[in-house]
């Protein structure tokens, strides 16, 4: 692998380890996957966030799965593109990190003994959604220990367990970090409580699960972090989390204003582009509120298949505004679906929006880019401020 020369950059433990990962995988890949990953290099090396942008929006690899970890967390802004500045900023999250996993151990610990179960209901949430999120999908119910593979039938009773977990048995709700036999959907559980513990005054609310699990699993995939321990990617995948989590909160505020306030953004959009698909949507009584609000607040993560999702947020992730590329595929989304708008009924419109693994990601990605390159000079003014 090629990288550009820098004399006077001095030894870098991080940035050295993932070039050495990447070497190591790039063997096996495509002769693409080998040119995006050095164009990525030359661009991190060089501080090039509008070439970063450009890779992001054609797509990263899913053959090389580390290289989308560490763009990732630079566009979500928990690594700095200066990357000598890489192992300081991992070296101080994931030590705070650490002192909040006690400070709620001690607190829970606390709670128990003086039977004052305040984090009880919060927690029993917290578990029901993570044995809701993506059942399909078996990594998140294999064990994080890197030495144990659940077969199958290991995982169905893993999962059947835990789904009936007896809520009234306390000291089980309240393990934290002492799961027998733990799974990656018990580390998502912890990070969801420690979020909810740390940022009081936006707290948990479901849905959250559902954008927590395509980070963790992009950072801890295939254990392509051979040199990285699960609680190093527990940390990274809590802080991105909250970085995330800072331009969506507003998503889960009771009253739901940004909600549908993005709802009419869509509507005020469809007119602007395609007035006959507005029109239909109007005759039919379907307002874009019946079908798009789980969008906005899970980023299609519970539309898509996992590798679909990645690939959508590569490209939502580029803009510190996640929200403003998120509604130009909310856009491409139901122009795709414009068939089904202007020849079926109010209900087979709304089916349509319930399902949609059997459109083809790279063609929504496609056309949000398309839209946006042809429209954004009318469209940006009404995104922009979402």
């Amino acid at each position: 692998m090629n990288l550009p020369e820098n004399n006077k950059t001095p030894p870098l433990k991080t940035f050295t380890n993932f070039v050495t990962n990447l070497s190591k995988k790039l063997p096996s890949c495509t002769q693409s996957t080998s040119d995006i990953a050095n164009s990525a290099l030359i661009a991190i090396k060089t501080k090039n966030k509008k070439k970063l942008f450009e890779i992001c929006e054609s797509g990263l690899p899913d053959d090389l799965q580390i290289l989308r970890a560490f763009i990732w967390k630079i566009n979500l802004d928990y690594l700095s593109l200066d990357i000598t500045k890489w192992d300081e900023i991992l070296t101080k999250k994931r030590d705070e990190y650490k002192i909040y996993k006690n400070l709620i151990k001690a607190k829970l610990e606390k709670e128990l003994e003086t039977k004052e179960y305040s984090s009880k209901e919060i927690l029993e949430q917290i578990i029901k959604d993570v044995y809701r999120t993506n059942t399909q999908f078996s990594f998140f119910f294999q064990p994080t220990d890197k030495n144990k593979n659940f077969n199958k039938e290991e995982i169905i009773n893993i999962y059947k367990k835990r789904k009936n977990w007896d809520f009234s048995n306390v000291e089980e709700i309240y393990r934290y970090d002492k799961f027998e036999n733990e799974t990656h959907a018990d580390v998502l559980t912890r990070i969801l409580f420690t979020y909810s513990f740390i940022i009081k005054d936006v707290s948990y609310h479901q849905g959250m699960n559902e954008i927590l699990a395509p980070l963790y699993y992009t950072f801890s995939y295939d254990k392509l972090y051979l040199e990285e321990s699960e609680e190093n990617i527990e940390a990274d995948s809590f802080w991105c989390f909250l970085f995330l989590m800072n331009g969506l909160k507003n998503n889960f505020n009771e009253d739901q204003e940004g909600l549908f306030n993005k709802s009419k953004i869509l509507e005020e959009c469809l007119k602007i582009i395609d007035i006959s698909i507005f029109n239909e949507l109007e005759k039919k009584n379907v307002k874009c509120e019946l079908f798009c609000l789980r969008w906005f607040i899970v980023l299609f993560g519970q539309d898509f298949e996992m590798s679909d999702i990645l690939r959508i947020w590569d490209f939502i992730f580029c803009f510190e505004n996640k929200n403003y590329l998120l509604m130009y595929i909310c856009i491409a989304v139901v122009i795709l679906r414009k068939d089904v708008i202007i020849n079926g009924e109010m209900n087979e419109i709304l089916q349509g929006f319930q399902n949609l693994r059997d459109l083809l990601c790279d063609d929504v990605v496609f056309l949000a880019v398309d839209i946006r390159n042809k429209w954004k000079d009318k469209l940006d003014p009404i995104i922009k401020n979402i």
